[in-house]
């Protein structure tokens, strides 16, 4: 490979990782992960696609409108830690978010790091909002909230298919009132 080939490449990856950038900054639902680590092996175009995926994906957490589930999740999608008593697939998506969003409608998604790593991306995120809702019977107490989750989500054809979602409920309960 000559050098003027190997610069071409190194630009289409930055430009790849960036071009979401700006889009982002225009609108307020798409998080900006503060850290993104990209495997250097996957193409530029590839890393652009599972990006845009992952962060309409977490667009929708920020702020519950469908579109950004139509743009980033397949409809075949299957939740792998699917709690007790959420439907499987989209469904439970909208499921979850509608019960979280009654609790804590400011809900904001922190992405503190997203590692991109072939079909697999894995995402350490804080959850954040005001409990001013019902949730599980409490009532809301106007209390901050803040809690640790961790996604690993599989992309096939641009799109979330698969996800592991494991969070932090026993601070997330405790700072809701409803344990000590």
């Amino acid at each position: 490979m000559t050098n003027y080939n190997a610069l071409k490449m190194i630009i289409a990856f930055i430009v790849a990782i960036t071009s979401t950038t700006s889009a982002q900054h225009r609108n307020k639902d798409i998080p900006i992960p503060k850290k993104i680590t990209i495997d250097n092996g996957l193409s530029p175009s590839l890393a652009k696609v599972e990006k845009e995926a992952t962060l309409n994906f977490y667009a929708f957490w920020n702020s519950g409108k469908p579109e950004y589930i139509k743009k980033s999740v397949s409809a075949d999608f299957i939740d792998n830690s699917l709690p007790v008593g959420r439907p499987q697939g989209v469904k439970g998506l909208f499921f979850a978010q509608e019960r979280i969003r009654k609790a804590i409608p400011d809900l904001r998604c922190i992405l503190e790091d997203v590692i991109i790593s072939g079909d697999k991306i894995t995402v350490r995120m804080i959850f954040t909002g005001t409990h001013k809702g019902d949730f599980m019977g409490r009532k809301g107490t106007g209390k901050k909230i803040e809690f640790l989750a961790i996604d690993i989500l599989h992309i096939r054809n641009g799109k979330v298919f698969e996800d592991w979602h494991i969070e932090d409920n026993l601070s997330f309960l405790r700072q809701m009132g409803a344990i000590k």
